[in-house]
């Protein structure tokens, strides 16, 4: 008995409706070598689509964690005047009770104070403009890790302590166990003055840093620069970086309204845009990849219509309505589509799932560029379910609408003249 007769026998709604599919999967594989092949286009898609938005994902992971744990942290509180204008005058009062509240907020693992000022470092005759930060050594080393990023010396342990960037001690012509000069303007406009001693380099990557950034005690920064219990940002470093949104929430109602708190994607917005730019990218390579399988598709389903013509021309005759034959179509086209993706997921999954592991390494050639946009030398796809979703359903919905643009071809399909066609 032929498929084509078996379907039109009677049988009960559940026990037809369970014929109609294996009959339909018994369709497919009437011409097996073009099953493969289009179910091979829709894996070849979604392997690709999946495999590729992993490590974009995986990447975008990685540049937010190190860009966040490098300096910037997760959530950053300030004066709200100092954020528009930057002025040196803009600090945050009451740091004392300030750093009480912000530490017991829910979700705060870290916080570290800041004074953050620009000065004249000098040694003899060389002199170079300098960004002075003073730090709390022990909080910001729990908090963020360039601080920890020395190319020799040591960190900072007593008050007179410096650590240089790296190519502002060059320019100045300074090693470890030199002095520097450092000359500024205090809060109340008198000029501030220290000496200290070098015991440091740093050299974090970013040259734009290395080139300007001095390292200072908190305390004798602020007592050099007439800033008594005073500060001007506060970096802080909470449980999980996707929920650092509800730490900053948590903070907005507990700090004084004079003071703005930002969460890290409002703090690094050039890192943001960055991503969105990459993401919109990539989002039109998926497209154009699974729009030119969806094609193929098409052309798949129309040959499958012209040849089974005769056929589908006799069940007309025998009184099955085109609404059925077209469902038929789409069964068929669905276990296309379920195979495909299935055999997409399983390969590109276990390769994810290797690469996870080992990674990709990047060459020498990369590391400076990787520095630059917070990456490692190394990169790590990262299974989510925008990754794993995605390509699947919208392959499944594309290979829908590709096989019913040919099957409507059924619903003008004369039997007389089907039962005709050679």
């Amino acid at each position: 008995m032929s498929n084509a007769v078996a379907a039109t026998l009677p049988a009960s709604d559940s026990g037809e409706g369970l014929l109609t599919v294996r009959i339909c999967w018994r369709n497919l594989w009437r011409n097996r070598r073009r099953t493969w092949l289009t179910a091979g286009g829709i894996a070849f898609a979604v392997f690709l689509v999946v495999f590729i938005m992993a490590f974009q994902l995986g990447q975008y992971d990685i540049m937010m964690d190190n860009a966040t744990s490098l300096m910037a942290g997760h959530i950053q509180v300030q004066a709200a005047d100092y954020i528009e204008d930057n002025r040196f005058e803009d600090t945050i009062e009451n740091a004392a009770s300030v750093l009480e509240v912000i530490r017991s907020t829910p979700g705060v693992v870290a916080a570290a104070p800041r004074a953050e000022t620009f000065a004249l470092v000098s040694v003899g005759e060389r002199s170079f403009g300098a960004q002075v930060l003073g730090l709390d050594i022990e909080a910001e080393s729990a908090t963020v890790r360039f601080i920890r990023m020395l190319a020799s010396g040591r960190t900072i342990a007593g008050p007179d302590d410096a650590v240089l960037g790296s190519v502002l001690a060059r320019n100045l012509g300074v090693d470890i166990g030199d002095e520097v000069v450092v000359l500024g303007t205090g809060k109340e406009g008198g000029v501030a003055a220290l000496v200290m001693n070098v015991v440091g380099l740093l050299e974090t990557g970013m040259t734009d840093l290395d080139r300007v950034v001095m390292l200072a005690p908190l305390a004798t920064v602020q007592d050099a620069f007439g800033l008594v219990d005073q500060i001007h940002t506060v970096v802080i470093k909470t449980s999980e970086l996707a929920q650092s949104e509800k730490t900053v929430d948590r903070l907005r109602k507990r700090l004084p309204v004079d003071l703005s708190v930002r969460g890290w994607d409002k703090v690094l917005p050039e890192l943001v845009q960055g991503i969105e730019v990459d993401r919109l990218g990539g989002r039109i390579m998926y497209g154009i990849i699974m729009m030119l399988v969806v094609f193929s598709v098409v052309n798949s389903f129309i040959m499958t219509v012209f040849e089974r013509t005769r056929e589908f021309g006799m069940l007309r005759a025998i009184g099955m309505r085109p609404t059925k034959i077209i469902v038929m179509v789409q069964w068929e086209a669905l276990f296309v589509s379920l195979l495909g993706i299935g055999i997409g997921l399983i390969c590109a999954s276990l390769l994810i799932l290797w690469l996870m592991n080992v990674g990709i390494y990047l060459g020498e050639a990369m590391e400076d560029y990787a520095t630059q946009f917070y990456m490692p030398d190394r990169m790590y796809p990262a299974f989510s379910l925008e990754a794993l979703l995605t390509a699947p359903v919208v392959m499944l919905i594309g290979t829908q609408l590709a096989a019913i643009l040919p099957a409507l071809r059924i619903r003008r399909l004369r039997p007389v003249d089907a039962l005709r066609d050679e």
